[in-house]
């Protein structure tokens, strides 16, 4: 992006510096380009800046392409892992495709396959914000609560009083009932046991409401948020499908004992 040539205003002498994104080709007097460094950490901060571009209209907001959402293709079970760099450092998923990818500024994974997939509605796994990208504007949209509980089911504690009361169907997107709690742990290689073991755990009330109830669960170890988040997800009425990966708890459980214990054995 060429931007036209401005000198820099001085005061007293002194040069201004300028903006560190913008920066002459060479010493010389000329036109000022776009750096072209790594630029992932443009718009990736969720707080409000000058940067960010104009929100849009109420008028605008009904067509902000929330038609190509597609909840089929969306799974949140697995590792949270930029698919092109493998970070696990600011993530969004693609609300079309469902892959997950780095940041959303303009040298970022998000942003390039918002151009070249035409793919253009992103969410943050942290804040659960929902940006436009390439515009890069949120949305705020409350058809979209479903799948930001898809990510980080919450339950408050009259819900949880009623679990072992009130045993309703449920259905997923492809209309499948199923019971919340009881849905299937898909099989991994050899993980028939721990899949057991932690159905047998999320069935026992004082363990399974501790999960589900557990506070600032983003401060708590690695292995309690994959524990909790699992058992949140099978206990979830509203699953988009009625079997869920445990592929985050086993990972975690892998590199915690440094090995010891292995989906191939």
């Amino acid at each position: 992006m060429i931007i036209p040539s401005k000198r820099p205003a001085t005061e007293e002498g002194v040069e201004v510096s300028l903006p560190a994104k913008l920066r002459r080709t060479d010493d010389q007097p000329g036109p000022l380009v776009a750096g072209t460094g790594n630029d992932e950490s443009d718009y990736d901060s969720d707080s409000d800046g000058d940067n960010r571009a104009p929100e849009p209209s109420a008028l605008e907001i009904e067509g902000l392409y929330l038609d190509t959402v597609n909840r089929a293709s969306l799974d949140f079970d697995f590792e949270q892992l930029c698919s092109v760099s493998l970070s696990n450092n600011n993530i969004y998923a693609c609300l079309v495709c469902g892959k997950y990818y780095q940041g959303r500024g303009k040298q970022t994974h998000a942003y390039f396959h918002s151009i070249n997939e035409s793919h253009h509605v992103f969410i943050n796994l942290h804040t659960l914000r929902v940006y436009v990208l390439p515009d890069n504007y949120e949305v705020d949209d409350k058809s979209l609560n479903d799948i930001k509980a898809a990510v980080r089911p919450t339950y408050s504690v009259e819900q949880v009083a009623q679990l072992d009361s009130v045993c309703d169907d449920a259905y997923d997107l492809s209309g499948k009932r199923y019971i919340p709690g009881l849905v299937g742990l898909n099989r991994i290689k050899c993980n028939d046991y721990m899949n057991a073991v932690v159905q047998a755990l999320a069935h026992v009330p004082p363990i399974r409401d501790v999960m589900l109830l557990l506070p600032d669960l983003e401060r708590k170890p690695p292995l309690v948020q994959r524990m909790a988040g699992l058992v949140r997800r099978m206990w979830h009425p509203k699953l988009f499908k009625s079997h869920i990966s445990p592929h985050e708890l086993h990972q975690e459980i892998v590199n915690r004992s440094k090995r010891h214990f292995k989906l191939d054995s």
